[in-house]
């Protein structure tokens, strides 16, 4: 007996508000049925719209603040607070361009070449900027003396006439090839170019000394101190050794006598 009661349907007792308005009842029946699926269904689509609304804003303001720090951002930290926020945004490649820039202007040649390196590898076959990257980390290549490495880089790059970079590449191998002591060489592959950046670079090759030590800014500060400090030492040697001039003695002004009394009349 206990099996045949428990294999009943369930049903719900009908309220009393909807006994009281029998034309409420197809409502109820549809309540009961169907009511609070359909309900629950519809709070859960509104649920993921809202949500949906709200990322996109999210997405917006987001790209909006990445767009403020690639335009208001210019030393080396604020790039790098930038990239750390927003370098997977739709701005983080510009923004990664513009830190790796800032490396190679600061000579921080490692740091720029595994910026532009990390670009080159990450970013896709139709990228725009691929080959910007690819100058950028053979600049910082023959900053850092890797010459060797720079001019493969460069060469590469300048083989590609396509390339809007092909014109300086070539310039760059020209450099490489007078770091690395052809001279000659790269005077003439420069003679034969036509681009007007050339003559200029020939002129710098022709100056160019490879004995010669380059001096850091700090190394230029200290030769400057030092001359300043030997020119003050000089000057007090010379005011050392020049004679004191003997002041003549200030000559007292003669007192004056008192006039002599007249003679008294006897």
């Amino acid at each position: 007996m206990s099996k045949e009661k428990n294999s009943k349907p369930v049903t719900e007792e009908i309220p009393n508000w909807v006994k009281k308005t029998p034309e409420l009842l197809p409502v109820w029946d549809w309540w009961v049925k169907d009511g609070r699926s359909t309900v629950t269904w519809l709070l859960v689509a509104g649920v993921c719209v809202a949500g949906w609304y709200a990322f996109k804003n999210w997405q917006a303001g987001r790209t909006a603040a990445a767009n403020t720090a690639l335009v208001n951002a210019f030393t080396a930290d604020e790039l790098e607070e930038a990239v750390a926020k927003f370098g997977g945004s739709a701005t983080g490649p510009a923004l990664k361009l513009r830190l790796a820039k800032s490396y190679l202007d600061g000579e921080r040649w490692e740091e720029a070449e595994k910026v532009y390196g990390d670009y080159v590898a990450a970013a896709g076959a139709d990228d725009p900027f691929v080959s910007l990257a690819q100058l950028g980390r053979a600049y910082a290549l023959e900053g850092a003396g890797k010459v060797a490495e720079a001019s493969k880089e460069f060469e590469s790059l300048a083989a590609n006439t396509n390339l809007p970079v092909s014109a300086t590449a070539a310039l760059g191998v020209a450099r490489c090839m007078a770091l690395n002591g052809d001279k000659a060489g790269a005077l003439k592959k420069l003679e034969a170019s036509t681009d007007p950046r050339a003559k200029n670079l020939s002129e710098m090759i022709k100056r160019y000394d490879p004995n010669r030590k380059s001096a850091s800014l700090f190394d230029a500060a200290d030769a400057a101190a030092t001359k300043i400090a030997a020119e003050k030492t000089a000057d007090a040697k010379k005011a050392e050794a020049k004679p004191v001039e003997a002041k003549p003695a200030a000559v007292k002004p003669a007192e004056a006598k008192p006039a002599a009394k007249p003679a008294e009349k006897k």
